[in-house]
């Protein structure tokens, strides 16, 4: 059953707002992983050639008991219209493939990150 795409962008808004809260610069763009389970390795694979052409890098695909994760990413700031824009298009992509989305990740800029 496909995900519901509203209520990943809800969750994407709550990562937003917990970053947020803690003093990110989300506007600031900075590498983005995503993960996503999917039955086959052939439903994987096709999601992360849709992906790769959407603009994001794979990073990995293993299978896990009855999943086969698909990991991948791209370098992207973490407001809320930017989470929002990106989580619509990840959960399309993925849901066509009949895949189910697992969230995304990255670090946290916060500070003047002179230290980089």
């Amino acid at each position: 059953m496909p995900q519901d795409v509203e209520e990943q962008v809800a969750l994407s808004a709550q990562v937003v707002e917990q970053n947020l809260s803690i003093g990110d610069r989300v506007h600031e763009p900075r590498p983005i992983d995503h993960l996503a389970g999917f039955r086959t390795r052939k439903a994987a694979e096709a999601a992360g050639e849709e992906l790769v052409a959407a603009g994001y890098r794979i990073d990995g695909l293993r299978r896990r008991f009855l999943t086969v994760w698909l990991e991948f990413s791209a370098v992207t700031a973490v407001d809320h219209d930017s989470a929002a824009a990106f989580t619509r298009e990840v959960v399309g992509i993925v849901n066509r493939h009949g895949g189910s989305y697992d969230g995304w990740g990255g670090f946290v800029m916060t500070g003047d990150d002179e230290d980089r």
